[in-house]
């Protein structure tokens, strides 16, 4: 595995790299490690994410039509005379 060293680190992202890291319940190398690879594979994943944004985009659409097409048959059947 590689080594990695980070120099001139201010005070104050140290400290909100620590905080993270103990929200996390991890160590700071390893909320570190998880962070680095996360960026670094985010490339791989950003194409999934659009068609997932675009699926959830049409199925929303997709849903509000059904349910107006429900709520009107809905209406049309209370609307019906009824037999008693």
């Amino acid at each position: 595995m590689a080594e990695l060293k980070v120099r001139d680190l201010s005070d104050q992202d140290l400290a909100g790299i620590e905080s993270s890291a103990k929200r996390a319940h991890l160590s700071r190398e390893a909320y570190l490690r998880e962070l680095i690879h996360h960026d670094a594979t985010d490339h791989l994943l950003s194409g999934d994410v659009s068609d997932l944004r675009e699926l959830t985009r049409q199925m929303a659409i997709i849903i509000e039509q059904n349910t107006k097409a429900y709520l009107d048959f809905v209406d049309a059947v209370r609307r019906l005379p009824s037999e008693n």
